[in-house]
């Protein structure tokens, strides 16, 4: 009878434990030196494009879009060093839910602390977005201190009162002041795919209002002012005036040079800014394909807002323009200075048939060093140049709406695009 009776109580213990269960218990408290080695943390082989999505991650079956991406790699170093992990409540998008924590614990059905969290992350992704994060959970800092582990973000006004959203996390910062990011997507998310990790990154959209580089909050100054803030935060808002005097490209040229260790040559330089467009236009490869085999596999139907969403190319399609403008910028700048002299004719000449938009086909040794320089290969047996690339973007015939085939998508014509609702 007593063993029984023992019996009883030692269950009914255990599993009034487990229905109490955090996500994990926090004994440590956020400080500039946990930061530092979240910095670390970031930069190490741990973070992977794999991370949600490989079978052997103990993180395996997080869907995270680009704000969810940034919680769920804060929020996995946090239980893997017993630190708090706290998201302003959303107050009224989930009744009964008191807060969104560490310490909730809502999601005691799913085993390990592993799995608690991946089931936690899921469903913050589906309380909070990426204005979220930007208006309650980040806050802005200086250029001076920006280090990886902090975000970049923006917001850019479309049609229809519509915007587009994202958030870059940094995992690097490299010798020459540029980024490595990585970063998921809506697409992302509703495929499943691994994480985009890009080295040697260059940012375009410039910092607005609570957009820019920002660094998250600790728990504990979730309600506090910016005028009690930490000292070591780095807490600033020089960024968005810096951006206005500056102008986008002046102001990223700025934050290049503060954050650099070492110098480049006028010829380093631009093949800096040349790999980085290489890189996105063959990367714009990958976003079109998405697009295109979502688009067969509805059967041409037309989009509606969430798939439009996940596979338009509007924001990305700006970013790659925005990348030749670099180049061309940087190249505007050592005409001025006379510098250009010291990258060396044969190749300068090569970039002022990419500044032309030198059409594809009328020189045929120029198209062979064109296409040693950078090539994309959009589709079988089809392969461009930038120059060519450029020369169809400058004219307006490259689309951005995933309804429409890939000859519209790549520009080889301007006619015949969808007659699909473009939702912004």
């Amino acid at each position: 009878m007593f063993n029984k009776t023992l019996i009883v109580i030692l269950v009914s213990a255990f599993f009034s434990q487990a229905a109490n269960s955090s996500v994990w218990q926090a004994s440590n408290t956020w400080d500039m030196q946990w930061e530092e080695k979240f910095a670390q943390w970031m930069m190490s082989a741990k973070v992977h494009k794999n991370i949600f999505v490989g079978k052997n991650s103990p993180y395996y079956g997080i869907k995270a879009d680009c704000a969810d991406a940034s919680y769920a790699l804060r929020a996995i170093f946090s239980m893997e060093n017993s630190l708090p992990f706290q998201v302003k409540d959303p107050s009224g998008s989930r009744r009964g839910f008191n807060g969104l924590s560490n310490e909730t614990n809502k999601f005691d059905y799913a085993g390990a602390k592993e799995k608690r969290l991946v089931a936690f992350i899921n469903y913050l992704g589906a309380s909070v977005g990426t204005e979220h994060l930007n208006y309650h959970d980040t806050l802005p800092v200086k250029i001076e201190s920006v280090s990886p582990g902090m975000l970049y973000t923006y917001k850019i006004k479309r049609a229809f009162n519509k915007s587009i959203r994202h958030a870059y996390n940094i995992k690097d910062i490299t010798e020459t002041g540029d980024f490595d990011v990585i970063y998921a997507t809506q697409a992302i998310a509703k495929k499943g795919l691994p994480l985009n990790y890009r080295r040697g990154f260059a940012f375009s959209n410039a910092p607005q209002t609570v957009w820019g580089f920002k660094r998250f909050k600790w728990p504990s100054e979730l309600r506090s002012s910016a005028s009690v803030y930490p000292e070591d935060y780095g807490y600033s808002q020089e960024q968005f005036d810096l951006a206005k005097s500056l102008g986008a490209r002046g102001f990223f040229r700025h934050v290049k040079n503060t954050l650099k260790l070492a110098d480049q040559t006028p010829l380093e330089l631009l093949q800096s800014k040349m790999k980085t467009l290489c890189r996105a236009a063959n990367d714009r490869v990958e976003y079109v394909n998405q697009g295109l085999e979502h688009h067969r596999q509805t059967r041409g139907r037309c989009m509606n807002y969430a798939d439009y969403d996940a596979y338009s190319t509007p924001s990305r399609d700006k970013s790659l323009q925005n990348d030749f403008e670099n180049l061309f910028y940087e190249m505007s700048v050592l005409e001025n200075s006379g510098e250009f002299r010291e990258v060396g004719y044969a190749y300068w000449d090569l970039l002022q048939e990419i500044r032309s938009g030198q059409a594809q086909g009328r020189d045929r040794n120029l198209d062979s060093e064109l296409m040693n320089l950078c090539s994309i290969t959009y589709k079988a047996g089809t392969t461009i140049h930038l120059a060519e690339l450029y020369r169809r973007m400058d004219a307006g015939f490259l689309s951005s709406h995933p309804n429409d085939e890939m000859a519209q998508r790549w520009g080889e014509t301007g006619r015949n695009r969808t007659r699909c609702r473009v939702w912004y």
